[in-house]
């Protein structure tokens, strides 16, 4: 079972710019990357000891910005970060990749899926689709893309992309890597996802 030997203990929670969200995360995150993995240990925002659960920040007098959801764990030489903005980020310590993971609730409009995964082609100098479909996710439908592109001032990058919108919320999950080591990540990636849900119970 995905995550069954995941860490189920109190939460530690940081400071976080929720404006901020996951625009410029992946130049960011690849920036530093490119001379050195910096990894760091400590609190992430709702990241539950970085284990399989993200818990949504709570908000006095207002619905929630965000979800409390599960996820699998991509095992191997992945390594949390703590990047201002994000939820959940794993970069692997071998090879430069990112997996990132994110939800929005009531604050995403009413853009299709489609047009969501085409917004996040913002931080890219060139968005080139290799692949779209649509799957089953958690009782929904999701779109699985998968894109070549060029981060600003970062060699060509390979993205897949996986999103979905349940019950009022809306959740993307990142793959990130340069076409090289795509593949490598790809498996890891799926293991993640595969052992998304949401609502918790």
């Amino acid at each position: 079972m995905v995550g069954s030997n995941s860490r189920r203990i109190p939460v530690t929670r940081c400071t976080r710019d929720r404006h901020g969200g996951a625009r410029g995360l992946r130049g960011r995150v690849f920036g530093g990357l490119a001379g050195s993995l910096l990894l760091v240990s400590g609190c992430a925002t709702g990241w539950i000891n970085h284990g399989d659960i993200y818990v949504a920040a709570k908000t006095r007098g207002a619905a929630p910005a965000e979800a409390t959801y599960r996820f699998g764990l991509p095992g191997g030489d992945w390594q949390p970060l703590n990047e201002p903005g994000a939820q959940v980020v794993w970069a692997n310590s071998q090879y430069p990749a990112v997996i990132h993971l994110d939800s929005q609730c009531g604050k995403h409009g009413d853009s299709s899926i489609e047009q969501f995964a085409d917004h996040l082609r913002i931080d890219f100098r060139e968005w080139n689709v290799v692949s779209q479909a649509v799957e089953p996710l958690a009782g929904r439908d999701a779109v699985r893309t998968v894109v070549v592109g060029e981060l600003d001032g970062v060699q060509q990058m390979q993205m897949e992309l996986v999103i979905l919108k349940k019950d009022g919320c809306l959740f993307d999950f990142q793959l990130l890597a340069p076409p090289a080591h795509f593949a490598q990540g790809k498996p890891d990636f799926d293991r993640v996802v595969a052992g998304f849900s949401y609502p918790i119970r």
